[in-house]
């Protein structure tokens, strides 16, 4: 097989879903590249006894590792995934057909599981991204949270077959905990781009937040689970506008 790109990912501490990630593409490439940010649990021991390329290394932000896990990359063409998604059978066999095409890159639809539940609809609905692309083409952008890849000049999108199956979060507790440590980060992503939270935006986002995932998005159609992830999605966006708040008037409060 001659490999024509390479797998990368980013982890701490994955090894209950892992090792699962890895065995679906190592066949696929001679180069799966893991750089892990100090596990504790027995991963980085399952990375090397399933052949993978592990580095470890200081967490650096979300951005940051993973641009820094592209650059160990054997091949210049990279496939990046997140240690707790699954390529699927038809998303492999379009990974092994795949051919590199200059000027182009594939983006990867992305199912979105609460537990062993594939939720359709509201909020984790339409996931569609960038994730296979030459380096000198695309990069991770700089967000501290809810990174994506982008082009850095003009391409091609294409669709691959298949999906990546994605473990977004174990429960609605998990997903709670999950979002309350990102409304900080994009808290503080807000704020470093003067962003501003008024008395109107912390009122009225949440509630719009909820409507669209809820209503416009199909929410309502997972029953429970659509009500829950939806009302935890707006009691993110409260959290982050409320975190911004906070560091304003901090800021305010300084120039006193």
């Amino acid at each position: 097989m001659e490999a024509r790109f390479s797998v990368v990912l980013i982890c701490k501490n994955e090894v209950s879903v892992i090792g699962d990630t890895v065995e679906r593409v190592r066949a696929l490439t001679d180069d799966v590249v893991v750089y892990d940010c100090g596990s504790t649990d027995g991963t980085v021991a399952l990375l090397h006894s399933l052949g993978a390329h592990v580095h470890v290394g200081p967490w650096l932000g979300y951005s940051a590792t993973r641009r820094a896990a592209v650059a160990m990359a054997r091949h210049d063409w990279v496939f990046c995934l997140d240690s707790d998604e699954r390529a699927d059978e038809q998303l492999q066999e379009a990974l092994r057909r795949w051919q590199p095409k200059p000027g182009t890159a594939w983006r990867l639809r992305r199912h979105n599981y609460l537990a062993d539940r594939f939720i359709r609809f509201g909020a984790w609905s339409n996931d569609v991204r960038i994730r296979l692309f030459h380096r000198a083409e695309c990069a991770w952008n700089e967000a501290l949270v809810h990174e994506r890849v982008l082009p850095l000049r003009p391409l091609r999108l294409e669709v691959l077959d298949g999906c990546v199956l994605h473990r977004t979060a174990g429960s609605v507790d998990e997903y709670r905990r999950k979002l309350s440590y990102y409304a900080e980060l994009s808290a503080e992503k807000y704020f470093r781009e003067g962003k501003q939270a008024s008395l109107l935006r912390r009122t009225l986002s949440p509630l719009f937040t909820f409507f669209k995932n809820y209503v416009l998005k199909g929410g309502f159609l997972e029953g429970s689970a659509g009500w829950e992830i939806s009302m935890a999605t707006a009691r993110y966006t409260r959290e982050k506008y409320e975190a911004l708040w906070q560091r304003q008037r901090g800021r305010d409060a300084k120039k006193k």
